[in-house]
């Protein structure tokens, strides 16, 4: 899995680095194998003003030509970053298995219709 990590209005530290790749493993180890990327937005809307101005985005690129992308924003960037994390991992599923149905479904309608 490839993580890309920006941030804008302030220095990315290697102990956020480190935070938003651990919360990524965390709860997107189970779907590893059908991640093709992660691109992780990190903002300070306010500026040094103060208030609920951090923004985590996760876009997320599957295996199946989709992407998932999630959006938090709180005033602590951390809980912004296990937030956003949390629910990318509930969106990938839902994504993941929204494409099984469908495929499933495709073959059931394959089969209807023999071929000569």
């Amino acid at each position: 899995m490839k993580i890309h990590l920006e941030s804008q209005g302030f220095e990315t530290t290697q102990a956020i680095k480190e935070h938003v790749q651990r919360q990524l493993n965390l709860n997107l180890a189970n779907f590893d194998s059908h991640i093709v990327s992660v691109d992780v937005f990190l903002r300070d809307v306010n500026g040094p003003k103060g208030g609920v101005d951090m923004k985590t985005l996760v876009c997320i690129q599957l295996d199946t030509r989709q992407s998932v992308k999630v959006e938090s924003t709180r005033s602590d960037l951390y809980a912004s970053i296990v937030i956003a994390t949390r629910q990318a991992k509930r969106a990938v599923r839902r994504s993941l298995s929204k494409h099984r149905r469908m495929e499933k479904l495709a073959l059931r309608h394959m089969r209807q219709f023999p071929q000569f």
